[in-house]
Formats: C-alpha cells, structure tokens, sequence
C-alpha cells in the first residue's frame, strides 16, 4: 500500500510484509534531496545521472544489514521491484547512500550490474563515505554481515 508519507522513513514507500521498500520514484526525489545536501555541505556543485553499474564495482557504507528486509528485497525482485540505488561516484568506485539491501540482494541472485542514480563531485574532495567505508573495511558487497532482526 502506498503512503503519502511514511512515520518510519519519512518519505512515501512501499510497506511490504512489514518492510518498508522505497518506490522508484522516490528514489528519484531522495536523489535530489541528497543532491542538494551535498551541494549545501560542500559548497560546490555535484553531477546526478543514472547508469547501469558493475555491482563488483560497489562499496557499501554500512556493515550489516537484516536478514528479515533482504528475504523480502530478494522475493520483491523476484517480482519486479526496480527501484534504483543512490550511489556517490568516487575515483571509478560507487560508494552507497542508499539501496545496500537491493544491492546485495542482485548480487546475490547473479546479477552483473544495477540501476543506478549517481551522485559525483564536480571537483576531487573528501568525503564522509568514503571515509566510512574505508574505517570499516568495507571494500565490496561481499563485506556485509547478514543479521537476525
């Protein structure tokens, strides 16, 4: 069922057997609001496209994920679920904002790529993400923990 606005992520999305799953096009809508963040925090302009990505190319930015949303991400693909992720362009890699369920759950059905909305700097800077990523050791999908719960 669609929710004009959601208490749990603040946003419309889909609520499937208890998860809540973001629509296509509020993909699209968080990508912009992101998009402006990152211009406001950093003072310069960033690029949004949409591509098709290598998934070996994608670097989570958080460690675990549930185990409960995955099973319900993979059976939504399944059946057509095609929201893209947000990711952050940086030196040839894809560092996630938002989508890690969705990625993993392609990577695991054996899918070599996916739909991406792109966030990249228009200049060479440091960013928080990439940081996270690199204090967490998180260098592929392959670096997630699933978790109960």
């Amino acid at each position: 069922m669609q929710v004009p606005s959601c208490l749990y992520c603040g946003e419309g999305c889909e609520k499937v057997r208890g998860q809540h799953l973001i629509s296509r096009e509020e993909a699209f809508k968080r990508a912009e609001r992101i998009k402006k963040e990152y211009e406001i925090i950093h003072g310069i302009e960033f690029q949004l496209y949409t591509a098709y990505i290598p998934l070996d190319r994608v670097i989570p930015t958080q460690g675990e994920l549930s185990e409960v949303k995955l099973l319900v991400v993979l059976q939504e693909i399944k059946h057509g679920y095609d929201a893209p992720i947000i990711v952050l362009e940086c030196r040839g890699d894809y560092y996630v904002i938002d989508g890690h369920h969705r990625a993993f759950a392609l990577r695991k059905l054996g899918f070599p790529e996916i739909e991406a909305i792109i966030l990249k700097s228009r200049k060479d800077i440091s960013l928080g993400v990439v940081e996270t990523a690199k204090k967490r050791k998180l260098t592929s999908l392959d670096d997630i923990k699933i978790v109960r719960g």
